[in-house]
């Protein structure tokens, strides 16, 4: 995989209706700064693994909401189809080199951390509307829980990329509610802080290598169930879980692990 990395070409869009400047766009860049491939412009404004046509990175959140172009195979993030060409990818922070640069500190222990519990998030569109509010997740009694439904649009989040992610580097567990796909960055970001995400209803867990209920995160259905499912964790079991999420991040979703997981799956189908 080493050889091989040397010789890979991304494709990348310069434009489009992507969000451009952070999320797997910028995990790409990262890829080229530690000298993982190298990128050339995409013809369109769609990402491809070394020849546009053949190998889509397909990085938008949903397959509904744009037309997809032909391609031979697909690595898809978040909304998987269910066709023999299409599989599952790995996904990413929204912004992936804040999360890499905090995580380049010493992650804190159990007993470092002093937010048990935490959701900060807030509602952008119907979409959005839609997955989160089905239940009301307010009533979850989580420690700290910002979801704010009345001022839409990314402009009126509470906290900045660094403060949201200070927070959740202190925390123990994280609330996971779909977004705009089934998929969010919040999943993503969670795992990397070392905090042990909760799962619920609408949460996708479609990755090349799936994350393990209670290995890597524990589920509820219900916010009712929230309090009681943290409260029966111990702190071997929370630490045991997060050395696992750490694992997990480290080998699918960290800029080295995320090109080697894309590297594994395009190998086979470019020969």
């Amino acid at each position: 995989m080493t050889t091989m990395a040397s010789t890979v070409t991304i494709f990348k869009p310069v434009g489009g209706s992507h969000c451009g400047v952070d999320t797997s766009r910028e995990l790409y860049d990262l890829w080229v700064e530690n000298k993982l491939c190298t990128i050339k412009d995409s013809p369109d404004d769609y990402a491809w693994f070394e020849e546009p046509g053949r190998i889509l990175l397909y990085d938008y959140p949903r397959l509904d909401d744009r037309p997809i172009p032909k391609f031979k195979y697909g690595l898809f993030g978040n909304t998987v189809p269910k066709h023999e060409r299409c599989f599952p990818w790995t996904f990413w922070a929204r912004k992936p080199r804040l999360l890499e640069r905090q995580r380049e500190k010493k992650l804190l222990s159990f007993d470092e951390r002093d937010v048990e519990s935490v959701f900060l998030g807030k509602i952008e569109n119907e979409i959005q509307y839609s997955n989160r509010t089905v239940q009301d997740w307010s009533t979850a009694n989580l420690e700290l829980f910002i979801c704010p439904v009345a001022a839409p649009g990314p402009q009126h989040h509470k906290y900045t990329q660094e403060q949201y992610l200070d927070i959740i580097f202190r925390s123990k567990f994280g609330l996971c509610l779909p977004g705009y796909g089934p998929k969010c960055n919040r999943e993503i970001e969670l795992l990397g802080a070392g905090v042990v995400p909760i799962f619920t209803p609408g949460v996708d867990n479609t990755y090349h290598n799936p994350l393990v209920d209670g290995t890597h995160f524990i589920s509820v259905e219900n916010p009712i169930q929230v309090k009681d499912k943290i409260n029966s964790i111990s702190k071997q079991q929370w630490e045991d879980m997060h050395a696992a999420g750490q694992s997990w991040y480290n080998k699918n979703a960290s800029t080295t692990g995320s090109f080697n997981t894309t590297v594994e799956i395009a190998t086979p189908l470019i020969k």
